[in-house]
């Protein structure tokens, strides 16, 4: 099964990722790698790019059990730098594609998630 979970920087994701699924820490990643629930998309973004990332996604969702969590990058004020613009098209260019496959899509607001697929 694949699940997205998306909200706001700090707005409870972890905690509801764990609670919901029963995620255990030590099933946390910072990168797109072997554990169940993978964190900080949108850094992973950056970092490495958007084809890189849906290409590791890509090649993670074949094994199975997945829970990708994401900061909204594109609900605030419109960056004025370019680079940083085009950043926050390609996080959310990622996450559209990630919720068209995601068997599950939650939103968490203030601790409170809601599913929206």
């Amino acid at each position: 099964m694949i699940v997205l979970v998306i909200g706001g920087r700090a707005q409870g994701k972890k905690n509801f990722i764990r609670e919901t699924f029963e995620v255990r820490e030590e099933e946390f990643d910072c990168d797109i790698g072997k554990n169940r629930a993978v964190m900080h998309l949108e850094k992973l973004i950056r970092e490495q790019g958007k084809e890189t990332v849906l290409y590791k996604l890509e090649e993670r969702f074949l094994k199975g059990d997945c829970i990708v969590s994401c900061d909204e990058v594109g609900m605030g004020i419109v960056p004025m730098d370019k680079k940083d613009r085009e950043y926050r098209d390609d996080v959310g260019k990622v996450l559209c594609e990630i919720a068209k496959r995601a068997d599950e899509v939650f939103r968490v607001f203030a601790g409170i998630g809601q599913r929206i697929k």
